[in-house]
């Protein structure tokens, strides 16, 4: 087996190498470590030998039965990285296992490259052969032949003491204008009001000024070294975790790109999180390689919270516009209908006052025309149709001023509380001492039939909305439900609604009637000349519902009639103003 390519001339003679310090001057700050496998050990065994030995930076091969001395170089060197990359190549590696490191040339050829340096060497010749035999991107550790024998040797570790060394002997030359740079460097850091942090290729942070350590509450010395994602940037707001990998400050030394980050938090010594926008700018030597990256940051809280303010204030003024849009949207259909209605009104007002007036007139015409031809039971007949038909327009003016003042909301619920069975008679009593039916001699009162299975029922309700309710409706089923037939007025309760229920046996109504039964001035096509406005039981529905009730009917052509009225029994005062 071929051991290390020989050295350079320079290096060949380094007794002739100017420079003054030796490898020997960094021994003392070296660490050394002596694993030894024989060159036939198998790729298997040298795994194995790597997993019981974590801490190993390599393994030095030497020939089968020899030991390490200080008079012999190892065969060769098989660093930790020279292995991990090797086992990538799966399918050669897989292969391989079972045999020897010296079984293939190809594959020791592969392996057999090492630094290999001794103690009497210049330092700068050393360093210099270092950095050749990197060439291959894997560098791994050296040999460094001792007094004691072969030993192996971190190649960053030999670097640091190098510069360590080295530098101290530069310092004596430099440290005035380096100190001078220093404190230049640290103004103008504790100068700036936003955020600065550097960190290095591992993520910790290698200087922080007093603004950023300000901000997420540490001191600027307590922060060198530690890593800054952890510190600051560990989680996303909502305390879900943020994976380094995913990371905009670490991308920065990885791809070599400017990350800018405006919808972030970072995360304060005592828990707290603030709104960020930062700027992760990678940092490069003078050789172009990525050594880290520098953090600038500002916090954003007050100007979040603005912008979160001015977009409340949008969406408010927005909704706004948008419910007053729709206000006067169904305004402007209210007035349509209100003026469609109206029209509608007066078109079926004068309809419904010319039939009466064009009677008076006729009556008038008449009386003074046959004056002295008439007798007085004729004259009596002219002047008792004169009065029913001013006794129509008024009820019908009456009707008119009462919807007008609910539809003006001028009309509000004043409840009280009594008895509603002495009440319902004393409207039933009211209903018979006006109007009579002198017919075989029947009187309405023997038409009428109330019962309920209470004696003593308190309610709380308008006693003159009541009234009016009971009295249109009783007096429509008396109207229209022709001799003997009767008309049965029902009171009961359940749970807190009192229910009035009245049926007729009268002429009934009509399908296609039942839904319109509620307009004003609607009258069902089988009414006759039946007397009647059309706006009794518009009134109705709009006094239940003043009070909260409701109102239901049930009908049959022919055979009669069945209003249910149910109201609550307790009405707050001026709750139900109609609209």
């Amino acid at each position: 087996m071929a051991i290390a390519p020989p050295l350079p001339a320079a290096i060949a003679a380094p007794g002739r190498a100017a420079a003054a310090m030796t490898v020997g001057d960094l021994l003392p700050d070296l660490p050394l470590q002596a694993f030894s496998l024989p060159s036939d050990t198998t790729y298997q065994a040298l795994a194995r030998f790597f997993r019981t030995h974590p801490a190993a930076w390599g393994v030095m091969l030497i020939a089968p039965d020899s030991h390490l001395t200080a008079c012999h170089w190892p065969i060769a060197l098989v660093s930790r990285q020279r292995l991990n990359h090797w086992r990538s190549q799966r399918s050669r590696w897989r292969k391989c296992l079972p045999q020897s490191l010296a079984h293939d040339p190809a594959v020791w050829q592969t392996v057999q490259t090492y630094g290999q340096i001794e103690l009497h060497w210049p330092l700068a010749t050393a360093i210099d052969r270092l950095l050749i035999d990197q060439h291959d991107g894997l560098a791994g550790p050296v040999v460094l032949m001792t007094t004691a024998g072969p030993r192996l040797c971190d190649r960053q570790a030999l670097f640091v003491a190098y510069a360590r060394l080295t530098r101290s002997q530069q310092l004596t030359l430099i440290e005035p204008a380096f100190e001078q740079l220093q404190q230049q460097q640290q103004l103008i850091l504790n100068a700036i009001g936003e955020g600065v942090y550097g960190v290095d290729l591992h993520g910790r942070a290698t200087f922080v000024n007093p603004a950023a350590a300000q901000m997420i509450g540490w001191e600027p010395q307590e922060l060198i070294g530690k890593s800054m994602h952890h510190v600051l940037h560990h989680s996303h707001a909502d305390h879900s975790p943020y994976p380094r990998e995913q990371c905009p400050i670490y991308a920065a030394f990885q791809d070599g790109i400017v990350h800018r980050v405006s919808n972030e938090v970072f995360w304060r010594r005592d828990g707290t999180c603030f709104s960020v926008e930062y700027i992760s700018t990678p940092i490069r030597d003078e050789q172009g390689n990525l050594v880290g990256a520098v953090v600038v940051f500002r916090d954003i809280t007050q100007r979040k919270w603005a912008e979160a303010i001015l977009q409340r204030t949008n969406e408010e003024l927005e909704q706004r516009v948008r419910d007053r849009t729709l206000a006067l949207q169904e305004a402007n259909e209210q007035l349509k209908e209100l003026s469609e209605l109206r029209s509608r009104v007066i078109t079926m007002v004068c309809h419904e006052f010319r039939n009466p007036l064009n009677n008076i007139l006729l009556s008038v015409s008449s009386l003074g025309r046959y004056d002295a031809q008439l007798t007085a039971e004729q004259k009596g007949h002219y002047l008792r149709g004169i009065q029913d038909n001013v006794e129509r327009m008024t009820q019908m003016i009456d009707a008119i001023l009462i919807i007008g003042r609910v539809e003006a909301k001028g009309i509000a619920v004043n409840p009280s509380r009594f008895d509603v069975i002495p009440f319902c008679r004393q409207v039933i009593a009211e209903i018979t001492a006006e109007l009579t039916d002198c017919q075989q001699g029947e009187t309405r009162s023997e038409r009428l039939h109330f019962t309920s299975r209470y004696k003593r029922l308190m309610v709380t309700l308008d006693e003159c909305l009541l009234r009016s309710i009971l009295t249109n409706i009783l007096t429509n089923a008396i109207r229209y439900t022709p001799p003997p037939g009767r008309i049965q007025f029902k009171l009961s309760k359940h749970t807190d609604y009192v229910i009035f229920q009245i049926t007729d046996q009268g002429i009934g109504i009509a399908p296609e009637d039942l839904p319109h039964i509620f307009e004003p001035f609607h009258r069902g096509r089988n009414v006759s000349n039946i007397g009647g406005t059309g706006l009794g039981l518009n009134i109705v529905k709009r006094f239940v519902d003043l009070q909260g009730g409701r109102i239901e009917v049930n009908s049959q052509l022919g055979k009669g009639t069945t209003f249910a009225v149910s109201l609550p029994c307790r009405t707050t005062l001026c709750a139900h103003i109609y609209s």
